[in-house]
């Protein structure tokens, strides 16, 4: 919870945006309980944290309707920062919550910062496929578990450092990996932005400033 670029995009959101931010640790990290992802193949690739995530989501946007019962038109986001940045993308609105948040929150915004594209068949395993399809189904509008998606705003930050060259097998996923999206994509589904920050690596080294930037400037 106390990694620079999660504490610099909660900053930016709260202090700019005025959003109430939410965030929590892994399991296992810091003054967490439970198991972390060496312990159980589940919670290696991802399913125990996305379950957290989908857990907390959920709470937290029954907290905000009970607290704010008039609130009208507000701007929801879900991000998420390297691992995190996979898991954000299976979070969707529960429908059992949708015809209530309609006219509270409007589509939910995902800011993916740092996408770990070259070693997410590493993280995922089997689970890999699933979680590109959550992805192409944000920005193309249908996938496996839902095939009406609802309109959502995606944007994706990636460091020029962590890609390497043209030639990298780095860059050559990401090319590939955006190939696929661009060719999912719907206009009407929501606005889909890729910024690529030149002289930035994956842990955003003294470029936290350019980071909260791209932020303001896409919303």
């Amino acid at each position: 919870m106390d990694s620079p670029v999660t504490s610099a995009l909660a900053e930016t959101l709260r202090t700019s945006w005025g959003a109430r931010v939410v965030r929590w640790n892994a399991r296992g990290i810091g003054q967490s309980s439970g198991r972390s992802e060496w312990s159980s193949l589940p919670a290696w690739v991802g399913e125990d944290n996305c379950s957290d995530y989908k857990d907390i989501f959920r709470e937290e946007v029954v907290r905000f309707m009970d607290e704010f019962p008039s609130a009208r038109d507000c701007d929801l986001f879900v991000c998420g920062y390297s691992c995190g940045a996979i898991y954000a993308t299976t979070i969707r609105m529960p429908k059992d919550l949708a015809d209530r948040c309609s006219n509270v929150f409007n589509p939910i915004r995902y800011i993916l910062i740092s996408y770990p594209i070259a070693i997410s068949p590493v993280l995922g395993l089997f689970r890999t496929g699933w979680y590109f399809r959550a992805l192409e189904g944000l920005v193309g509008g249908s996938w496996e578990d839902c095939r009406n998606e609802a309109r959502a705003d995606v944007l994706i930050l990636m460091g020029k450092d962590e890609l390497g060259s043209f030639v990298s097998p780095v860059r050559i996923a990401y090319n590939m990996w955006m190939k696929v999206l661009k060719s999912k994509r719907r206009a009407e589904q929501g606005m889909f932005d890729v910024v690529v920050v030149d002289g930035t690596n994956h842990i955003w080294h003294d470029r936290l400033d350019k980071l909260r930037e791209e932020v303001n400037r896409w919303l």
